[in-house]
């Protein structure tokens, strides 16, 4: 039994140790660290498809804004142009693109270009990178899909006791609620009621179906307009728009459903835009059905998804119209001040969503609030909720614990309800039938939450900037209950949302507003020196701003150069088991009126390894962790060591 007990050490060790960390930084549905472990009734729709992508669509612009004004109606220069890149396109892939077609020009002097033939992602990426050399060429991203993230009123639904509606209650029994009913109780400097009047928020989504709760009691509607956006997936051929045209002013959802395997994963239809329509908009108080979140705005829904999700190029063309920039000859006559997107993919942040938001904030004043994702990662979050000037939300229960679907990491701003949550839909299967109510799962639902709230707070302040907006958010966020997975946790952001709270903040106005942002957030290499920036400007009715101040928050120990002022910088460690980094930038005003603003931001590494081999960590679910094949050889080994060891030694 001596014997026995070190060689079982031995051997259950590593496999512990193993299982362990596999579990904590695995993909979604292995083992997780997290309060509660998964269940089936907690699953989430994915951010990915689950058959092999094939991909062929790019995403070029061009240096030369004219060559985009052109591109339908092609000149010597373009058609030059278009046949150099066809020839870089087919080098690149050994034949395989085939000829490159131009399909539109998109929003932002970009255009898309479809290949002759399906490529796999890493035959794809050899075409964006050779056509990244062309001299014409200011950029090229893959036009990849992207995918739903699924899943004191009057209201029967609202009072009912069976609590569908716990998440807009004020959080007692119910820790993880946002409170907007509290919220709802409060006024304007008009004296109107907080309740999201005159602020638009657009829905880019699925559409939606005309469900008669977003009909007020004075027979308003709360659906103002829209547009569908789904081009089509080749010329003629409209597999996604599922509606038999491309481009067109109704934003319906004909449905999303497949029953074509061979386009992708089979499913029923989603309605995923009707729910998250209503919960950011439904009728209050006409004795109805359930409560909107702010329920006097506006929801401009405009359909970029549909039948196996839909294309990038469609989201950044719809994200520019609708806070108001014209796209073609389209332009909202009802531009707005709040875009919620609950949709996204396994990758970083690329240049076109990145300039279509920076647009949208800088042009129009206009805050996007982004879903992370369900692929149940701890540590990476999808685009386009990783990119830069966003709010970008992840879920939790009503216990204000993190279900285990709900993706968290670098980037992420704040937790919202994200389980049971109940909102309207249709009975159809496939095609739109009754309208209905049901109860779903997801981040999906967190952002509409977060986008409800953000019209409360343009409502009481018209002219708020997005960074106020996000600001106020994140210091009015309730810590995350003690005892949980994300309690003190900087992956999961800066707590749960608590919609009167940061209605408050923004009618006292008398904090600072504080934003931080860094050079380089997402796959940033080992040994490599980040630019830490954080503005800090003073609320409208506040004292000035006295000090600033960086500190780390989390992940392994850095020095930050200058930290007491707005621009410091750091160097990313060597090595080290951890990936992420979370910076905290706070600004405090002078006294006797002494107010404190925080602001974060995360900085994801690649792993050691990936830093040495040059490849790029991958998203989704997590890296760095021995996989269960590996960590059962990784035991044999230790015990064949370990019986060598014990083995008697002989003389010659």
């Amino acid at each position: 039994m001596k014997r026995l007990r070190p060689l079982l050490q031995t051997l259950l060790a590593p496999v512990l140790l193993g299982w362990l960390v596999w579990g904590y930084s695995g993909p979604a549905g292995d083992l997780d660290l997290r309060t509660r472990p998964r269940t089936m009734t907690e699953s989430g729709a994915a951010s990915a498809p689950r058959t092999p992508e094939a991909l062929q669509r790019i995403l070029v612009k061009f240096k030369d804004d004219s060559l985009a004004r052109t591109a339908d109606k092609p000149s010597g220069a373009t058609t030059r142009t278009s046949q150099r890149i066809t020839r870089a396109a087919q080098e690149a892939s050994a034949g395989r693109a085939g000829t490159l077609s131009h399909l539109r020009a998109a929003s932002g002097g970009s255009h898309v270009y479809q290949t002759g033939q399906a490529l796999t992602r890493l035959q794809m990426q050899a075409v964006v990178q050779a056509l990244a050399q062309d001299p014409d060429v200011e950029s090229v991203v893959v036009d990849e899909r992207v995918y739903p993230h699924a899943f004191a009123a009057t209201d029967p639904d609202y009072t009912s006791g069976s609590n569908p509606q716990w998440y807009l209650k004020a959080p007692g029994t119910d820790l993880g609620a946002a409170n907007f009913a509290s919220a709802w109780n409060r006024s304007t400097s008009a004296a109107a009621p907080v309740s999201g009047q005159g602020v638009y928020v657009a829905t880019l989504d699925t559409g939606y179906r005309p469900h008669a709760d977003f009909v007020n009691s004075d027979t308003t509607n709360n659906i103002a307009g829209g547009y569908d956006f789904i081009s089509a997936d080749a010329t003629g051929v409209y597999v996604t728009a599922n509606d038999g045209d491309s481009r067109d002013a109704s934003a319906l959802d004909p449905g999303d459903g497949n029953t074509n395997p061979s386009y992708c994963t089979t499913s029923a239809s989603s309605w995923h835009g009707t729910r998250v329509a209503g919960l950011i908009a439904t009728a209050t108080n006409n004795g109805a059905g359930m409560a909107g979140a702010a329920y006097r705005a506006k929801v401009i829904p405009a359909r970029v998804l549909g039948v196996c999700g839909g294309y990038l190029s469609d989201v950044v063309d719809a994200i520019r119209w609708s806070a108001g920039i014209t796209v073609g000859l389209l332009t909202n006559p009802n531009p707005a001040k709040v875009i919620n997107l609950s949709l996204g993919s396994i990758s970083n942040c690329n240049v076109a969503y990145q300039a279509a938001i920076n647009d949208v904030r800088t042009l129009k004043k206009a805050t996007v609030v982004v879903s992370t994702g369900n692929d149940g990662s701890n540590t990476t979050i999808t685009a386009p909720a990783n990119c830069q000037g966003v709010i970008a939300v992840t879920g939790h229960r009503t216990d204000g614990s993190s279900p285990s679907f709900s993706n968290l990491g670098a980037g992420t701003t704040l937790s919202a309800p994200g389980v049971s949550i109940y909102s309207t839909s249709n009975t159809g299967t496939q095609t739109p039938s009754a309208d209905t109510y049901a109860s779903a799962n997801g981040t999906s639902f967190s952002a509409p939450l977060v986008a409800a709230a953000a019209a409360l707070m343009y409502q009481v302040k018209p002219g708020i900037t997005p960074d106020e907006v996000a600001s106020r958010l994140v210091n009015s966020a309730r810590s995350f209950p003690v005892g949980t997975y994300c309690n003190g946790n900087y992956a999961c952001g800066a707590g749960m949302l608590d919609a009167d709270a940061a209605v408050v903040l923004v009618q006292n106005d008398d904090t600072p507003v504080a934003t931080a942002t860094a050079s380089a957030t997402q796959g940033v290499s080992r040994n490599t020196s980040v630019t830490l920036t954080g503005t800090a400007t003073p609320g409208a009715s506040g004292t000035a701003v006295a000090t600033m101040q960086w500190t780390q928050v989390a992940g392994p120990a850095v020095s930050i150069a200058n930290a007491s002022s707005n621009s410091a910088s750091i160097v990313t460690p060597a090595s080290s088991t951890e990936t992420l980094l979370v910076f905290r930038f706070r600004a405090t005003t002078a006294s006797p009126n002494i107010k404190t603003a925080d602001s974060y931001v995360g900085v994801s590494m690649v792993s050691t390894a990936s830093a040495s081999t040059g490849v790029t960590a991958s998203g989704g679910g997590g890296g760095g962790a021995l996989d269960h094949v590996a960590l059962i050889a990784l035991a044999m080994l230790a015990l064949v060591v370990h019986r060598l060891a014990q083995r008697p030694r002989t003389t010659p």
